[in-house]
C-alpha cells in the first residue's frame, strides 16, 4: 500500500487544514485521499482529540468538526503542532490521569479520553459542555474551587466525590490551575481517579469500626507475638490504651495463675496453624487479675503462607466468679464450709467402691453437737451457728487431704477417713471430742462450752453405698441420746 503523505504529523496537519476550513470531514472519505484504512483515520482523529483540538462527530453531517467559534490560531504546519502532537501522545500514554481545559466563561476546550471515562459519559467526551452550569460541579465544591482559581490565578487542588453522568458515585483528586494563551484565559483541570482505593478505605474503615463496636477484644500479632493492633476495647479491659500495648508481647498481662503449660500448648497448636480456645487469667495495669476467654486464630496470606494471628478475647471473671460461687453452693454448705450431704454421699460412694475393690479399711463418724437448741436457746442462733463453724475448724486442723467432711443434718457432720481402721478411726473421734470439750466459745456477754457425741462405721462388703454407711452411724448416735460427751463406739 502507498500512503499519500509520508509521516503521521503531515497526515493529521491534513485533517486539521481540512476542519480549519469548515470542510466535510468522514472517516471514509479521508481513508480514501490518505490511503489508510479508517481504523487509523480513527486513531489520528483520537490522537488530536487528546492534544486538545476540540474535534467532535456532528451527527447532523454525520461529519467530523471543530466546536464552534474555534479556529487554529496558528498555521497547523509550524512547529507548535509538531509540539502539540507530541504532547498528544505523552498524554495518550498517561491515560490514567484525566485532563480537560475550560475557558474561561466555562466552556470546554479540550478533554481526553481518561476525562470522559471518569465522567461517565456515553461518548466519553465532554466537549463544548460549560463546567459552571453543572450541578454537581456546584454542589461538590469543584465550581467554588474553579473560580477561585481563576480570580487569584494560584493552583488549588483537594479531593471531592460527586456522581458521574451514568448515576455512579465517583471519587477523586483535582488539580485546578489558570494558564494564559493568545490573550485568554483558561482553567487547566487534572482529576486522578480515587474510587477504587476510597471503595477499599471506606470498607477498612467499616471494618474496623464493626471491631471496635464489638463487645470482644481483638488483637492481632505477628508470627514472634509482637502486638500489631488492638481495637479500642482494651482500655476497658486491661486499662492499657492501645499506644501503651502495641509493639509490645501478650506476656506483658501473664500472670502466675495460669500454668506455663498452658502458654506452651497455645503457641504450640498455633504455630502449627491450628486454632486454640482456652481460658487464662492475666493482670490489669493497675495489678487487679481478670480471667478471659481466648480463641487464637492463624492468618493466611494468598500464598496459604502464614503471616499473622488474631486473637478474640472476652472477659469471663464475673461469669468465672459465678460459677465459682454456685459451684460451692452446689457442693458446700453455706453456714460452715463443709461440704453438704450430697457431696458428701457422692464422693463417699466412689471411695467406697474404691476401698472394696482393694480391700482397704475405710471408716465414717459421725459427730453431734450436743445440746446445740439449748445454746441457741440461752446465748441466740448466732452463739449455735459459731459453734458449728469452730466445730469444723478443729476437724479441719486434724484432717488428712483424702479424708472428708460434711454437715449432714443441722447439728451433725460426717467424717470419712480412708484408709482408717478402728483403732485408727478411734483415735481421731477421741482427739476431736477431748478438743471440742476443752475449746472456749466466747461471745460479747458471755463465755461458754460445748461437746459432742461421736459414732463410727467400718466398711464391710453389705454395703453398697454411703448412704447405708450414714443410716448405721445415725443408730448408734442415737441409742443413748441422754448421754453427752461420749464415744458411741465404732462398729462394722
Amino acid at each position: 500500500m502507498t500512503y499519500k503523505y509520508s509521516n503521521k504529523i503531515d497526515s493529521l496537519t491534513a485533517i486539521l487544514r481540512k476542519l480549519n476550513n469548515m470542510e466535510r470531514v468522514t472517516t471514509g472519505s479521508l481513508a480514501l485521499e490518505m490511503n489508510v484504512t479508517e481504523r487509523s483515520i480513527y486513531r489520528y482523529l483520537e490522537n488530536l482529540q487528546a492534544a486538545g483540538y476540540p474535534i467532535y462527530f456532528d451527527h447532523d453531517t454525520k461529519s467530523y468538526r471543530f466546536s464552534e467559534n474555534f479556529k487554529l490560531t496558528k498555521s497547523p504546519v509550524d512547529n507548535d503542532l509538531a509540539q502539540a502532537l507530541d504532547l498528544s501522545r505523552h498524554v495518550v500514554s498517561s491515560a490514567t490521569v484525566a485532563i480537560a481545559v475550560y475557558r474561561s466563561n466555562g466552556e470546554c476546550v479540550m478533554s481526553n479520553e481518561a476525562m470522559g471515562r471518569l465522567m461517565g459519559t456515553p461518548d466519553r467526551s465532554v466537549y463544548g459542555r460549560n463546567f459552571r452550569l453543572f450541578a454537581d460541579w456546584r454542589e461538590s465544591g469543584l465550581l467554588s474551587m474553579a473560580q477561585e482559581v481563576l480570580q487569584s490565578g494560584e493552583e488549588r487542588s483537594g479531593d471531592f466525590k460527586m456522581v458521574a453522568a451514568v448515576g455512579r458515585e465517583i471519587w477523586f483528586h483535582c488539580t485546578m490551575m489558570s494558564i494564559v494563551h493568545g490573550g485568554e484565559c483558561y482553567l487547566v483541570v487534572t482529576a486522578q481517579n480515587l474510587s477504587p482505593r476510597m471503595k477499599k478505605e471506606l470498607q477498612v474503615a467499616k471494618f474496623f469500626a464493626a471491631i471496635n463496636q464489638s463487645v470482644n477484644l481483638i488483637m492481632i500479632t505477628d508470627l514472634q507475638g509482637t502486638i500489631r493492633y488492638v481495637s479500642e476495647k482494651i482500655y476497658e479491659l486491661t486499662g492499657y490504651t492501645a499506644d501503651e500495648v502495641v509493639g509490645q508481647n501478650p506476656r506483658m498481662f501473664k500472670t502466675e495463675e495460669t500454668k506455663p503449660t498452658v502458654h506452651a500448648r497455645l503457641w504450640s497448636t498455633i504455630s502449627k496453624g491450628y486454632e486454640w480456645n482456652g481460658e487464662l487469667c492475666n493482670r490489669r495495669k493497675d495489678g487487679s487479675s481478670y480471667w478471659e476467654h481466648m480463641r487464637v486464630s492463624p492468618i493466611f496470606d494468598a500464598d496459604s503462607v502464614l503471616t499473622h494471628y488474631v486473637a478474640v478475647k472476652q472477659d469471663v471473671t464475673h461469669q468465672k466468679e459465678l460459677d465459682e460461687e454456685l459451684y460451692h453452693y452446689a457442693i458446700l454448705d453455706h453456714l460452715t464450709g463443709a461440704y453438704n450431704r450430697r457431696m458428701l454421699v457422692k464422693m463417699g460412694s466412689r471411695e467406697l467402691s474404691l476401698a472394696q475393690r482393694y480391700e482397704r479399711h475405710m471408716t465414717l463418724l459421725l459427730l453431734d453437737v450436743d445440746c446445740l437448741s439449748r445454746i441457741n436457746h440461752l446465748y441466740g442462733h448466732p452463739a449455735g451457728d459459731d459453734v458449728l463453724r469452730q466445730v469444723v475448724l478443729i476437724c479441719h486442723s486434724g484432717m488428712r487431704e483424702t479424708d472428708i467432711l460434711a454437715r449432714v443434718e443441722a447439728d451433725c457432720f460426717a467424717l470419712l477417713l480412708p484408709d482408717a481402721d478402728q483403732q485408727g478411726a478411734y483415735q481421731v473421734a477421741e482427739r476431736i471430742r477431748r478438743q471440742v470439750a476443752s475449746h472456749s466459745f466466747r461471745r460479747p456477754d458471755a463465755t461458754f462450752s460445748c461437746t459432742v457425741s461421736i459414732s463410727g462405721t467400718l466398711l464391710s462388703s453389705h454395703y453398697v453405698d454411703l448412704e447405708q454407711m450414714l443410716q448405721v452411724g445415725h443408730r448408734l448416735l442415737h441409742q443413748q441420746p441422754v448421754v453427752f460427751n461420749r464415744i458411741v463406739g465404732i462398729h462394722g
